[in-house]
């Protein structure tokens, strides 16, 4: 490419040589009549390129010529013999040197009149110094070569890479005489072969159809004004260009999460039929899925700037040592193969960039492309734009390696393939060729993946029911696998006091702005791959849950390593209850990448040290800090470390069973009424491991209902037990939970029966227990004791989950639907023997206890039921049931509720905040007052009286007092004054035959 411009600015330049003989007038000197145009206009031809124009006032002496040729219109010095400048100074260049002819129209003085000649000359491909692309020399022959003899001219060739690209041949100084005679030249042209003789082709035309301006200027000695003129030829055929771009991916070490030297090639025929292949404008590269880039760069590497990085065709590079990330190689036919640098840098809208210079025979290639890390993969998006209009057949870039190296291999075994969607410069459908490589454990197919993780918890006491901080290290073999997912349980027991925390909202976590009350701890991960991983801190916060959470754990990481700063990296961590065991469990789905860059995590420690969060176990016995970790390929590994609580003798175990019938209508025997049973304790003492319940024989059990119905094990898990084996209802109260658990009771068979024991076997009794993020099962063995036929009710591997209340209820009779339960016995008129319970807890200790039997029809007044939530918020909520006497027959026609100590009344909220309903139907405002000293006074409508009356008071109808409040808060944050707070509630009631009663029972408030 350039040797043709050298060959046609030699022959201009030997042409100025003839015409450069002074004239003693100065003239002014121009160009006129020009002409560039190829033999054959198709883009991408081997053809015959001819220039040509004429002189005006060559009188003036032609001193200084350059042309500029077309951007793309090239010649290949590399395709022929080169001429040594001291062979051509003596017309000894060797035939297979030319690569064109000029012909050039001189005017010289014969004894004193004007004479034109013209002189034919060849051109040849001449070596250039070293600081040189290319040379061209022009040796003209004048007819006789008698009084003339041969011209030489040498005509310099640039590349204007400070521009387009392009090339530049530069003449100058042009003698204005030869032998003494004075020269004016005339006009000029000149030929540069496509093809030569040896079967190589040195011109080339443009591979875009746009117009190819080639540019002259002349500048004489008598005027130090230069003048220009311009000819131009459009190319044809672009449709029919060829274009047959490769791609070549090839990586030292094909291992996995492996740093190794990358090179990245892309390639291209120099000619397809004939025809040179089409220049490349854009090329986009993308490497493979899982190949990304080393986070392990970032602590050393210094960006470069474009100020540094310097302005186009400026050799010089002033980028710092450490932004040197790998080398370039591309083939070119004018250079060869040229060598050069990458460099890592910035501008402001482009964060990361690559910066490319290549450098050889005085010509400067720079060139910068965008890298673009897909934010969720990492895979790595290189963009190549405006490409310079130059052939070349193989462009390689390599990224360095080593500890700090650029480029990080796939996670796991298998084959990657990456692209390069390449666009022409002809104008025509971008290609995207691909390029392929294979990861192994072994560089050879072998694969063998392992996960080994490792877990130590440690809790600064471990006394039993005490709290303390918490120090959780995770790590993983460097040989292992990439993780994907990470599900951590804490021994069982060990719980979080998770509602004493002001929990992050949501959409403040996912951009790293929790507020400092949200805090619980701290977190430092070690992430990236090879011998120098990075380590980044952060901090631990507690969020609001979800429909399957109970709460979140968010990390949020600084990720600031270096000059790489990519924002706060937040990560949300489902904490649930094991539905079995209770265990917490913090799961964890790391995304395979942060804005880029890959999150291989190598190791994690979390302290969790908020004041009075955590709590221990409630048993001594030997536990375990657990991890499950499945890997990107799906691999997958476990691990676990001891944990052991103590001082289990110093707790206390103090439960308290009641059985009751709560249906005020059941009352005479032989009737199907529910059956329940409660458990309460203090909050503070051990939880409950082991129940064992035998039913009063009061109570005769019936074995057809208890087996009639059972839900299959994978229904139960897949929570879909069909209606017919439900058979009751249960609730369960935490001192750290918000909300009562509640949920059905099923007939089930998830258990074997333990074998030899007496009497005869049922199902399992399955309770499910819910609260919002919650889902927590027991299982209970039924039998039929060998005395007198009992039910014995044996609940065994209780969750050691602080509860300060359960209940479980058995349904009655219902129409299609016979009880569990046959009382054989009146309920109210006779004496039978109580239930026998036998309880154990997580520490060892054990109560033995026969509840009596209380049956609600059996009660005297009426029948008054309460709670109360929110205490420590400034709009508490209280339920209040009342229901007729169950021994009287009269309805209701008057009920005062008197709203308990601790909380006033707030008559104005009273409208839109107190909902009276009678036996289901709401009340008008006109049948109910409230006052401003607390007493809610309801008046039934209507000569029927009721049944029943609700009152629900909620929307800032009654507010706690401040020292309500504190107390309320003190049992959220403080779990040994955890047990609900204790409101006392007076009702009185009027039937409609005047009678008077008064009733006072205590309601568990909730924090």
């Amino acid at each position: 490419m350039l040797a043709a411009a050298l060959t046609m600015v030699g022959t201009l330049a030997m042409v100025s040589t003839f015409g450069a003989v002074a004239p003693t007038h100065a003239y002014a000197l121009g160009l006129t009549g020009a002409s560039a145009t190829p033999a054959d206009s198709r883009a991408g031809a081997h053809s015959d390129f001819n220039l040509a124009f004429s002189v005006t006032n060559p009188a003036d002496n032609l001193r200084d010529l350059t042309v500029d040729l077309p951007t793309g219109l090239l010649g290949n010095p590399m395709a022929t013999t080169r001429c040594a400048e001291a062979d051509l100074n003596r017309d000894a260049c060797p035939a297979e040197a030319a690569v064109g002819t000029t012909t050039t129209s001189v005017t010289i003085p014969v004894l004193g009149i004007p004479v034109g000649l013209d002189i034919s000359g060849t051109v040849y491909n001449v070596a250039p110094p070293a600081n040189e692309p290319a040379r061209l020399g022009i040796v003209l022959r004048p007819p006789g070569n008698v009084v003339l003899g041969n011209v030489y001219i040498i005509a310099k060739v640039k590349v204007r890479d400070d521009a387009d690209y392009g090339l530049e041949t530069i003449i100058n100084n042009l003698p204005r005489s030869q032998a003494g005679l004075s020269i004016q030249i005339r006009a000029l042209k000149l030929t540069l072969n496509g093809a030569l003789p040896n079967g190589n082709t040195f011109m080339v035309n443009p591979t875009t159809c746009a117009p190819a301006t080639t540019k002259i200027t002349a500048d004489s000695y008598a005027s130090s004004k230069p003048v220009t003129t311009t000819a131009s030829f459009t190319p044809t055929a672009c449709d029919s260009e060829p274009f047959a771009p490769g791609m070549e991916i090839g990586i030292d070490q094909p291992t996995p999460d492996t740093i190794t030297p990358h090179a990245i090639g892309l390639s291209q025929p120099a000619d397809i039929g004939g025809r040179a292949v089409a220049h490349v404008k854009k090329a986009v590269v993308r490497l493979p899925v899982g190949t990304t880039l080393n986070p392990s760069l970032a602590p050393t590497l210094a960006l470069c700037s474009d100020a540094q990085f310097g302005p186009q065709g400026n050799p010089t590079v002033k980028c710092p040592a450490a932004s040197l990330v790998g080398h370039v190689a591309f083939d070119n036919p004018l250079l060869g193969t040229v060598p050069g640098d990458v460099y890592f840098g910035r501008s402001p809208n482009d964060p990361y960039r690559l910066l490319i210079i290549g450098r050889k025979s005085g010509v400067t290639v720079k060139i910068k492309a965008s890298v673009r890390p897909d934010d969720d993969t990492g895979q790595i998006t290189t963009i190549f734009d405006n490409l310079p209009q130059v052939p070349f057949t193989k462009f390689n870039l390599t990224f360095n390696g080593g500890p700090r190296g650029v480029v990080v291999t796939p996670p796991a075994c298998g084959t990657y393939g990456g692209s390069i969607t390449a666009t022409p410069y002809s104008g025509g459908p971008a290609q995207t060729p691909t390029a392929s490589f294979v990861i192994s454990d072994d560089g050879h197919g072998g694969c063998f993946p392992k996960e080994t993780p490792t877990i130590a918890g440690r809790m600064s006491s471990t006394q039993a029911l005490g709290g303390g901080t918490l120090d959780l290290d995770l790590q993983r073999d460097v040989a292992s696998r990439r993780p994907k997912r990470l599900d951590v349980a804490l021994p069982p027991g060990l719980v979080g006091k998770v509602f004493s925390v002001p929990m992050c909202p949501t959409a403040k976590a996912q951009v790293g702005a929790c507020p400092s009350t949200s805090r619980i701890g701290s977190v430092t991960t070690v992430v990236g791959s090879g011998p120098l991983p990075v380590t980044l801190r952060g901090t631990v916060y507690l969020g609001t849950g979800t429909a399957t959470s109970i709460a979140r754990i968010w990390l949020d990481i600084p990720v600031k390593v270096g000059p790489i700063d990519l924002g706060t990296f937040a990560l949300a961590n489902p904490l649930t209850l094991g539905k079995t065991d209770g265990r917490v469990h913090v799961t964890a789905t790391l995304p395979d990448a942060f804005k880029g860059f890959p999150l291989g995590l190598r190791r994690l420690q979390m302290t969790i040290d908020r004041m009075d969060f955590l709590l221990n176990p409630s048993g001594c016995d030997a536990r375990s800090f657990d991890v499950g970790v499945v890997a990107v390929d799906g691999t997958r590994g476990a691990g676990s470390g001891p944990f052991a609580a103590s001082g289990c003798d110093k707790l206390r175990f103090r439960p308290q069973v009641h059985t009751s019938i709560e249906d005020p209508d059941s009352k005479a025997a032989n009737g199907q009424p529910p059956f329940q049973t409660e458990i309460t304790k203090p909050a503070t003492d051990a939880a409950l491991a082991d129940v064992t319940l035998l039913v009063s024989a009061a109570m005769q059990a019936n074995p057809a209902t208890l087996s009639d119905g059972i839900c299959q094990p994978a229904q139960l898990v897949a929570d879909a037990c069909p209606p017919a084996t439900r058979v009751g209802t249960a609730s369960a109260v935490s001192p750290l939970l918000r909300d009562r658990l509640t949920g059905p009771v099923y007939l089930s068979d998830v258990g074997t029966p333990a074998p030899d024991e007496p009497g005869v076997e049922l199902p399992y009794v399955s309770v499910v227990l819910k609260a919002p993020g919650i889902s927590l099962r027991l299982d209970g063995q039924l039998r039929l004791s060998p005395e007198a036929g009992r039910l014995e009710a044996h609940f065994t591997n209780l969750p050691d989950v602080p509860l300060s209340d359960f209940k479980l209820g058995f349904y009655g009779g219902r129409p299609g639907h016979a009880g569990p339960f046959t009382n054989v016995v009146d309920l109210c008129a006779a004496e039978f023997a109580p239930s026998d319970a036998a309880l154990v807890s997580q520490a060892g200790g054990r109560s033995v206890q026969q509840p009596v039997l209380d049956a609600a029809a059996c009660r005297q007044g009426a029948l008054v039921a309460g709670a109360a939530s929110g205490l420590a918020s400034s709009r508490p909520r209280m339920s209040v049931d009342i229901g007729r006497e169950p021994s009287s027959a009269h309805a209701l026609r008057r009920a005062t509720v008197v709203v308990p100590e601790g909380l006033a009344a707030r008559p104005s909220r009273a409208g839109s905040g107190v909902v009276v309903r009678v036996d289901g139907r709401r009340l008008s405002r006109d049948h109910w007052s409230l006052s401003g000293a607390g007493k809610l006074v309801v008046r039934v409508p209507g000569k029927g009286g009721a049944q029943r009356i609700t009152v629900a008071f909620t929307r800032g109808s009654i507010v706690g007092t401040d020292g309500l409040r504190a107390r309320a808060r003190t049992r959220m944050s403080d779990l040994s004054g955890a047990r609900p707070v204790v409101l006392k509630l007076s009702v009185s009631t009027t039937e409609l035959k005047g009678k008077r009663a008064r009733t006072t029972i205590e309601v568990d408030g909730r924090p």
